[in-house]
């Protein structure tokens, strides 16, 4: 049995790489980040340090073909700006760059579509018209 046991772990650890190099495809490109941004956020409030830097929604896994959601909040001087980059899962349609949103403290708002990306419980959540669902968001 013992002698099984690296067989058996081989798979496991090929499926951890797999979902490791996926995760990273989903992520924002840092070098992205330093172009100047072509729109800056809208500043209600100031953002929760916890907001600033690069976020990938975690597949939902009620959907068939979810649509995949990352974003960097970023300062830039004295304003903030957001790289979004959103893929629509069924028609493949892909929307990045400099986006506008707006800022209030603990949370951020798409300004092109229905997306909100809060803080709750010490964690960034991503939240899609106001539904009851929300998503757990990873930082990059």
């Amino acid at each position: 049995m013992f002698r099984r046991a690296p067989v058996l772990l081989f798979p496991g650890m090929l499926a951890l790489a797999v979902l490791s190099l996926a995760s990273v495809a989903l992520a924002i490109d840092p070098k992205l980040l330093d172009a100047e941004p072509t729109v800056h956020a809208r500043l209600v409030e100031t953002p929760d340090p916890a907001l600033l830097g690069c976020f990938t929604r975690v597949r939902p896994s009620e959907f068939k073909r979810p649509n995949t959601y990352s974003f960097c909040l970023v300062q830039k001087g004295d304003k903030y700006a957001v790289y979004y980059d959103w893929k629509d899962g069924k028609t493949l349609e892909r929307h990045e760059g400099w986006m506008p949103f707006s800022i209030m403290k603990d949370r951020i708002i798409s300004d092109t579509e229905a997306s909100t990306y809060l803080l709750k419980d010490g964690e960034v959540w991503h939240n899609f018209g106001g539904r009851e669902a929300m998503h757990r968001m990873r930082r990059n």
